[in-house]
């Protein structure tokens, strides 16, 4: 079965696809690093560098830039294609580069009109954050490789990858059923589900890049060298926080998820959305990954008053790359659908074309 998936995240890009029937995921971090054409060294390239050229320049693409940025302390030439969740306004090559690298994970589509999902966040909470030049964009982008493009929020594809259900009073167990939370580099999604079916969704402008913006501010530190201790060394479940920078990043960490769930908390109460069976909530996105995430939200989420009850909190087993394999799902149920209508059509057609044969057969004198 081909299909594809991409999950177009502000930190990472993730693609996944089935071979050999097994999930293949390419990772890669959405993030270049410019210098000057002749500054870039042949030996880079022939090392494994992922770069792009672009007038006098060379981008240097994901895990390395944010080495480069590190080991040069040149965090000028350090960029972000993406903020907060959508395509980054304030950078000009935002849109070639992001292309470049879902191009680079997904390559041309085995056949045209592959089936390929793609993630965007849900509808923002924030008036000033629009997310229709982003999807669009990438939307196009898509189809014009040759693929029929499938969009979902990010957020259901945590719901189609961990699958959580509920049980009615009669015993009956309901799949695909609960409440799905990405916490990604740049929002927070939510989205509630029944039977697969998405009933609400909601975005938050505030992910792991605030949290490393805010601990750059506060400590005098470049945001990327921020962005690398969390990521190498944070640990949300000691008792203790010793060193400064750990300290503030699990402040933060705390703000986020408070108020993310207090936004969350707002929102449902409006939406006269009415549940009496417990719910349970599947965390994903790459900053959820730190150690004691889990924790640290299930202590949050008890002082928040959410209008049902709360079954279990589970963290997705790979909440990296969980967006994409839920994604992944939803492309393979799109093809096999696509499949469906086309022997449908096929059949329908011999049959028709066997009863004009029978039709049209001369009669006996």
């Amino acid at each position: 079965m081909c299909a594809k998936a991409i999950d177009i995240g502000t930190s990472f890009i993730v693609g996944a696809e089935m071979k050999g029937g097994k999930e293949e995921f390419r990772t890669i971090r959405n993030a270049f690093f410019a210098m000057e054409k002749e500054d870039f060294e042949d030996m880079m390239a022939d090392s494994g560098a992922f770069y792009i050229e672009k007038g006098n320049q060379v981008y240097i693409i994901g895990e390395d830039a944010l080495k480069f940025s590190m080991i040069s302390g040149n965090t000028e030439s350090y960029r972000r294609p993406m903020a907060k969740g959508i395509l980054n306004p304030g950078e000009e090559d935002a849109v070639h580069v992001v292309e470049q690298i879902v191009e680079g994970i997904l390559g041309r589509p085995s056949y045209s009109g592959e089936v390929v999902a793609a993630t965007i966040p849900a509808k923002p909470v924030s008036e000033e954050l629009d997310i229709t030049f982003h999807r669009v964009v990438l939307e196009r982008f898509l189809k014009n490789l040759g693929y029929e493009v499938k969009i979902i929020n990010e957020a259901l594809g945590i719901i189609f990858s961990e699958n959580p259900s509920t049980v009615l009073e009669d015993g009956t167990t309901i799949p695909f059923t609960g409440i799905g939370i990405s916490f990604g580099a740049g929002m927070t999604n939510l989205v509630i589900t029944w039977r697969a079916k998405q009933i609400f969704e909601i975005s938050v402008d505030r992910g792991g890049d605030w949290i490393d913006e805010q601990v750059a501010r506060m400590k005098n530190l470049p945001v990327s060298k921020v962005t690398s201790l969390k990521e190498r060394k944070l640990d949300l479940s000691l008792p203790k926080q010793t060193d400064a920078v750990m300290m503030a990043l699990e402040i933060y960490y705390e703000e986020l998820i408070r108020h993310g769930l207090q936004q969350f908390e707002k929102y449902l109460k409006t939406s006269n959305a009415t549940v009496d069976v417990p719910l349970d909530i599947v965390i994903g996105g790459g900053t959820s990954q730190v150690p004691g995430f889990v924790q640290k939200f299930e202590e949050i989420l008890e002082t928040i008053e959410l209008p049902f009850q709360i079954g279990k909190v589970v963290l997705a087993e790979d909440p990296l790359k969980a967006v994409a394999s839920g994604a992944l799902v939803a492309a393979i149920s799109a093809e096999k659908k696509k499949t469906r209508k086309k022997e449908m059509e096929n059949k329908k057609r011999e049959e028709e074309k066997l009863s004009s044969s029978v039709t049209e057969a001369p009669s006996e004198e």
